[in-house]
């Protein structure tokens, strides 16, 4: 089940990593925080797509976010 229609699996993916349910400005600051450490790690910010095991990487450098 989609716990939100406008953010969809970003949602939802989150939220059974971390084990709890979470608000959607909760979900949007746990991306930005991704985006943040991932620009610190490697010099850029995470374009967040998802790949073949429907993962979710970077697509600029293949690189597996969470």
């Amino acid at each position: 089940m989609i716990a939100c229609t406008r953010c969809g699996r970003l949602h939802t993916d989150v939220e059974a990593f971390l084990g709890k349910r979470l608000s959607c400005t909760e979900i949007k600051q746990f991306w930005a925080q991704i985006k943040k450490e991932h620009k610190a790690k490697y010099g850029h910010y995470a374009q967040i797509i998802r790949d073949d095991t429907k993962g979710w990487i970077c697509f600029e450098c293949n690189r597996k976010l969470f």
